[in-house]
């Protein structure tokens, strides 16, 4: 799900994209220090959006200084200070993201030389992620129950029922505990049960989104689909059916979108709420062309993982 939560630049205005490019610089500048370079290419999206929802809810705590960019060390940014409780907690789960493959998975990319960087990152990233595991327990993560939840999910789909309900609330479940369990010490419960209800919705349109543009590949290879399971005679290879399909799990993902407008209201946000608004309205927006595009068209997909921040 690497590289779908992200908001439309566009559509921005200036103050907002500098607001946000601020936390994804850091997340990858924390990365880039407390491990080497090559994790740069770690950083995610939905480890910035953590960052920037921890920072207004938790934190508060604005003093950013000029930093060397990872990706061009003659270009200074702004950026937080690498220990910085919301940029730790941004390095964190996008390294986490990774490691239990929240979405894509490196291997799936393609190219001659990722394929090549992809021995080194799978062997660097585990010695760093097991390094990790006190800061975690410090968010309130339970790295064993993760895995465990995980677990089931796979269980889920090794098994041959096309109901796909559980598999979507157990991506939730999974999805939703990563999420919020570094704000439940600092929150209300109302509060914190809305942030949980909305990163529950949100797991589940990145579930749905994924499934979607990954069909013809995972159709191609044998791999499971969650638009091939919810279909008892699936038709990959017939371009009505992949448009019928499509306009049907369109419709699931507009379902979601409303319902995490709705709880926006909740989150009681400031300087995050544009940014919110837009991820969730022209940021979902383009990410369901691009899925036209890769499900109905075939025209292939986007890599999502390498410098993600010429966006920014």
């Amino acid at each position: 799900m690497l590289g779908i939560v992200k908001p439309h630049k566009p559509e921005l205005l200036v103050k907002d994209c500098l607001y946000y490019k601020l936390y994804y610089c850091s997340v990858c500048r924390h990365l880039v220090r407390r491990h080497n370079r090559g994790f740069a290419f770690v950083n995610s999206y939905e480890g910035a959006l953590l960052a920037m929802l921890y920072n207004e809810m938790v934190v508060q705590d604005m003093n950013p200084v000029k930093d060397r960019c990872s990706g061009l060390p003659l270009v200074k940014v702004p950026a937080l200070a690498p220990e910085h409780p919301a940029v730790e907690l941004g390095a964190a789960i996008s390294l986490l993201a990774f490691q239990i493959k929240f979405r894509d998975n490196l291997s799936d990319e393609t190219g001659f030389w990722i394929q090549r960087y992809n021995r080194f990152l799978a062997w660097s990233f585990q010695r760093s992620f097991r390094r990790m595991e006190s800061r975690y327990q410090r968010f309130g993560i339970d790295l064993d129950y993760v895995f465990q939840e995980q677990d089931k999910l796979q269980g889920l789909e090794e098994s041959t029922a096309c109901d796909i309900e559980p598999l979507l609330e157990q991506w939730a479940l999974v999805f939703s505990y990563i999420m919020t369990q570094a704000f439940q010490p600092h929150l209300e419960a109302a509060r914190w049960h809305t942030l949980r209800e909305w990163f529950a919705a949100l797991g589940r349109v990145l579930y749905l989104i994924d499934s979607m543009e990954d069909l013809p590949r995972d159709a191609a290879s044998g791999a499971f689909n969650l638009v091939l399971r919810a279909d008892p005679d699936p038709q990959p290879g017939n371009p009505s059916w992949r448009a019928a399909a499509y306009n049907t799990f369109r419709d699931r993902v507009k379902n979601e979108q409303q319902q995490l407008l709705k709880l926006v209201p909740g989150l009681a946000l400031n300087e995050s709420a544009p940014l919110i608004q837009n991820i969730l309205t022209f940021g979902l927006d383009r990410e369901l062309q691009s899925v036209f595009d890769s499900m109905v068209l075939e025209k292939g997909r986007r890599q999502r993982l390498l410098f993600n921040c010429q966006d920014f």
